[in-house]
């Protein structure tokens, strides 16, 4: 369904969403047209998703990242929760998993005690949730995209 071309436009945009038809096209040595095509056919098939920008959340005042994993009280409860957690602005990546926790999520905080309010205030309080356990980050120690 992709060949290595589709690859280098997908490496491409991984690096850099904002490049051109144009810029991508003189890069891989092929027509505009051959680009916007293949772009189009990769958009169509679900392998891109979507253009986004990577914000340095400090600099937003989000002075606090942390993961938390989510008990739930009966696994049924899950698209519920998924609903609900989706609400929150603060809360990015969910997702559900094996182990200990039905469900394991990624927040953004201006302090731990934004932190400590989204938690009590809002996700413990969403029905099917039983309990939370929260690990604050110190640092992120290594973040890139996985390139095919």
């Amino acid at each position: 369904m992709i060949d290595a071309i589709d690859l280098k436009i997908i490496n491409l945009l991984l690096e850099n969403s904002r490049w051109s038809t144009t810029e991508i096209s003189k890069h891989l040595k092929i027509s505009n047209v051959a680009t916007q095509q293949r772009i189009t056919k990769l958009e169509n098939h679900g392998i891109i998703k979507a253009y986004t920008a990577v914000l340095d959340y400090r600099k937003l005042d989000y002075r606090t990242v942390a993961y938390f994993g989510i008990f739930l009280e009966k696994a049924k409860d899950y698209q519920q929760v998924i609903k609900e957690l989706n609400e929150i602005p603060q809360i990015v990546e969910a997702h559900f998993t094996t182990g200990n926790y039905s469900i394991f999520a990624k927040i953004y905080a201006k302090d731990n005690l934004h932190l400590m309010e989204v938690l009590n205030e809002q996700v413990q309080k969403i029905e099917g949730v039983a309990r939370t356990e929260t690990f604050i980050s110190l640092q992120e120690g290594i973040h890139k995209v996985v390139k095919p």
